[in-house]
């Protein structure tokens, strides 16, 4: 199907707006043969699957700053240069950047044209999508990510994308109603799934789902599209694991987090929402300068990502449920958005060698070989935890994120 394109012609007062597709008839008949276009006002944005502003003169500067509260955010600019088209474009540009917003001027022939909008197509609707999700935040984050928080207002201003906080004793409350019997159940099912049953016994995992359950409803009760966890508190109330609980839900495509963490959190959900792969929150354990080589590892890697899972305990507690997971070799995407506005993020792609099993680490460990310096985990990290998703996206994810104006750190 035809991609639907929305023009909003602007054209200073000394150019006849009925000429415009006369004026201009070589890019606007070259964008015909690729696509259904329609000339729109701002107000029509939402019938067109792309709306694009149109510079099509010089002049239009502040036609376009007072239209703009009424403009589809973000702004796609597209110019062919005519009638000082190109310098009105660059001048509106640099006023959306002072203001704080993200925005950029398609230009050149028709075919590098064509391809920029349909990647700019792929990055509106993943921005449109973030702008509609909430994040929930189940007990707040951990004590000990001191570098980890997220200003919500900033977030909210930047991405659309809200934070809710939810006191853990309200999860606690669902926790004690849980079906028994439907947890025993579904314990069943997963220890049937699993290659082994290593430290914990049968009730042990059916604790572990009856988190997975209680959590399954607090998404469902507040509109959740992704959730955290403050799950080491759940050692010390209820003296279980929110591990199992955590991979179930991301097999399930309800994007979840361990610790609070809301800027591993967000980048998860971003990956999702670009790529529509699951991702594994792991923490760097070691580091090969020479060979440029790292571990990441954790307990909560979504089984659909594994080759096969060994049902272990808790790895720091030795409590509870955790999942070992054997993935396949092959290509991997290493990501994390961060800072406190979550504007600056660290992107790599790899190639996953080796599943390790070490006692002295989280129980999922994978071997990588990073396409990238690993020095940056060692000079200038984005905090602790970092995401890691099957494949190479390294392209598709930096352009959406130097399209939304965040800074790549090495």
């Amino acid at each position: 199907m035809r991609l639907k394109l929305g023009i909003i012609p602007l054209l200073s007062v000394l150019q006849d707006a009925v000429k415009v597709e006369n004026s201009h008839y070589s890019i606007i008949s070259g964008l015909k043969k690729e696509f259904d276009i329609s000339f729109i006002n701002p107000e029509e944005a939402d019938s067109v699957d792309l709306p694009i502003i149109f510079i099509g003169s010089g002049g239009t500067e502040n036609y376009f700053k007072d239209t703009y509260s009424r403009l589809s955010k973000p702004v796609i600019l597209l110019t062919d240069g005519m009638h000082n088209s190109l310098a009105a474009s660059m001048e509106i540009l640099a006023w959306i950047k002072e203001c704080g917003e993200d925005s950029i001027i398609l230009h050149g022939n028709i075919d590098e044209i064509t391809s920029q909008i349909n990647a700019n197509y792929e990055i509106y609707m993943a921005m449109k999508r973030l702008n509609e999700t909430v994040i929930g935040v189940v007990g707040f984050p951990s004590d000990w990510l001191i570098a980890s928080s997220v200003d919500y207002i900033d977030a909210q201003k930047k991405w659309g994308v809200i934070f809710k906080n939810i006191e853990l004793h309200e999860f606690s409350q669902r926790l004690e109603e849980i079906n028994i019997y439907k947890a025993e159940k579904m314990a069943g099912d997963f220890i049937d799934g699993a290659a082994s049953l290593k430290e914990p016994n049968n009730k042990d995992v059916t604790e572990g789902m009856k988190v997975y359950l209680a959590l399954k409803e607090l998404i469902e009760d507040y509109g959740l599209d992704a959730i955290t966890v403050r799950c080491f508190e759940l050692l010390l109330r209820h003296h279980t694991t929110g591990c199992l609980a955590l991979s179930y839900l991301n097999n399930e495509d309800i994007v979840s987090g361990c610790e609070g963490d809301c800027q591993a959190v967000f980048s998860m959900l971003l990956l999702n929402i670009l790529t529509g792969g699951k991702s594994f929150m792991a923490n760097p354990a070691y580091i090969d300068i020479e060979k440029n080589n790292i571990v990441l590892a954790h307990c909560t890697i979504p089984t659909c990502l594994t080759d096969s899972y060994v049902i272990r305990n808790h790895f720091e507690s030795h409590m509870g449920v955790s999942v070992q997971g054997i993935m396949k070799k092959g290509p991997v995407t290493i990501f994390k958005c961060g800072g406190g506005r979550l504007d600056k993020y660290f992107l790599a792609s790899g190639e996953l060698l080796e599943n390790l099993e070490d006692e002295n680490m989280c129980r999922t460990q994978l071997k990588i070989h990073l396409n990238a310096d690993t020095g940056y985990f060692l000079r200038n990290p984005i905090a602790n935890h970092h995401i890691l998703i099957e494949g190479d996206y390294v392209g598709l994810i930096d352009r959406f994120m130097q399209y939304a104006g965040c800074k790549r750190i090495a």
